[in-house]
């Protein structure tokens, strides 16, 4: 039995005949989040659900490997004012640790020499995983070995 607070299915949700999606404006809105930044080079949208009248862009004035290159603009759908803008500066520090996290793991933040290093690094882990695994077995046949009854073994005269 699913737990009480669980999320209704979605066929449970639309019993009624589907709305259509209105898409009437959404180019003005476009067009104020580009005026926001003017060298975005990527723009994300994403309209909220339900009934809310919020629209959220994700703008990205880098090459996508920058957290500190992106923020997020969310405009109200019906007027077309602002209801929040988050650039990354405005994060705590926390967030900010956070959201460089991702790319210092797989050293994208420090471009090539980051990215080698993460490799060799990656690498030197399937070469200890392999090692580890290898000399798991060898003591594992070398106690099995040990532990057959004395007369199985041949003796020397």
């Amino acid at each position: 039995m699913p737990p009480a607070n669980a999320a209704p299915r979605l066929a449970e949700v639309q019993t009624g005949p589907l709305e259509k999606l209105k898409v009437e404006g959404l180019d003005a809105l476009r067009a104020l989040a580009e005026k926001k930044v003017p060298e975005w080079q990527s723009i994300t949208m994403r309209l909220s659900g339900g009934k809310s009248a919020n629209v959220s862009f994700q703008i990205d004035a880098g090459d996508g490997r920058r957290p500190d290159k992106r923020a997020q603009l969310t405009l109200n759908r019906e007027t077309g004012d602002e209801v929040r803008w988050e650039p990354f500066s405005g994060n705590t520090r926390g967030r900010k640790i956070r959201a460089w996290m991702r790319f210092a793991h797989t050293g994208e933040a420090g471009g090539l020499l980051g990215q080698s290093v993460a490799s060799a690094a990656s690498l030197g882990g399937v070469f200890l995983a392999c090692t580890g695994i290898a000399l798991a077995i060898r003591r594992f046949l070398a106690l099995r070995s040990k532990a057959k009854p004395s007369h199985f073994k041949r003796t020397q005269n």
